[in-house]
């Protein structure tokens, strides 16, 4: 590949793997990988198995799925409200939640206390149930917050309409046909895919992804889908910081997936940088991890030294494909 930025690229991934060996903050870091046009320009390995969590990339990835549903008419529209799929949610806060609010994180539900992703994680059932009797905070679609369970009532949702668990639509409609092959995606008890984390992807595969995504998705997820999906549906917020789009946090030129302890797949106009890290997580009940105190992501050395270089072949352009 001819390509000016890469001696400027492998010596920053290398001032990168030197923060990972020498500065605790991130000794949790597991894998670095970059893409330039489609094609792997610099992959390391530092720990961790290579095939792990991915923790809320797998939101980024069950909004994927649904653009997939929208492409082939299975779902045909966004603001449709999600118990006309789930009749159970009808006598629910969850009533008139809709499929876009779900994606967005504006669906006006609490989300501490029993509604937390680990109370709800820690059931032997009902989770889904759990998740739909989260009093509203909010009016739908005003106000966005970090919800996990509003993934998880995605996830529901879309079995409901697909008549099969997610992973297995995922595995044979999205995962295939792009070359992902090492896709492990748990479920709760009672089957239902679990839609805000647990899918386990290697690097690779998130590099696979990222280029995906950096397409818009062609051919396999409807193009209107794909371009709201990677541009800002809200001024989002916490815990990135950043717009939120549908499973996706916007930024200056570029797009990410993102997922506690240093998961993130960074998305330029022509361009993918994979980070990963291996927390050590255990689900217990109490769950735990080997996170050091005051560890860092990753992503702030990849702002520090790898976007800089990215972006010096112009500048990028907003939505992947849209």
């Amino acid at each position: 590949m001819a390509d000016e930025r890469i001696p400027l690229l492998t010596a920053a991934c290398r001032r990168i793997g030197e923060a990972v060996r020498g500065d605790p903050r991130y000794a949790h870091t597991s894998h670095l990988r970059v893409h330039l046009a489609g094609e792997p320009v610099f992959d390391e390995h530092y720990r961790g198995a290579a095939v792990s969590d991915v923790f809320s990339v797998t939101k980024t990835v069950l909004a994927t799925v649904t653009g997939v549903a929208v492409r082939r008419g299975l779902l045909r529209d966004l603001d449709e409200p999600l118990h006309t799929v789930l009749p159970e949610l009808r006598d629910t806060p969850s009533r008139g939640q809709t499929w876009r609010h779900l994606l967005t994180m504006t669906r006006g539900a609490a989300v501490d206390g029993p509604w937390d992703a680990d109370e709800v994680t820690a059931l032997p059932g009902g989770q889904v149930a759990r998740v739909a009797s989260a009093p509203r905070a909010d009016p739908p679609g005003q106000v966005f917050r970090y919800d996990n369970g509003a993934y998880h009532l995605l996830s529901a949702g879309l079995s409901r309409l697909l008549g099969r668990p997610v992973d297995a639509y995922a595995a044979e409609e999205l995962f295939a046909p792009i070359g992902v092959r090492d896709a492990t995606w748990l479920a709760d008890p009672d089957g239902v895919t679990y839609g805000f984390a647990h899918l386990r992807l290697s690097a690779e595969s998130l590099g696979r992804l990222g280029d995906f995504w950096r397409t818009g998705g062609r051919p396999l997820v409807d193009s209107a889908f794909a371009a709201a999906m990677t541009s800002a549906q809200s001024a989002g917020g916490a815990p990135e910081g950043l717009p939120y789009g549908f499973g996706t946090w916007i930024g200056d030129g570029w797009f990410m997936a993102a997922g506690w302890a240093g998961q993130h797949v960074v998305v330029l106009p022509d361009a993918v940088v994979v980070v990963t890290g291996d927390p050590g997580f255990r689900f217990g009940p109490p769950p735990g991890d080997d996170l050091s105190p005051g560890w860092r992501s990753a992503l702030d050395l990849v702002r520090q030294h790898l976007l800089p270089v990215l972006r010096l072949r112009g500048t990028a352009s907003g939505v992947a494909g849209g």
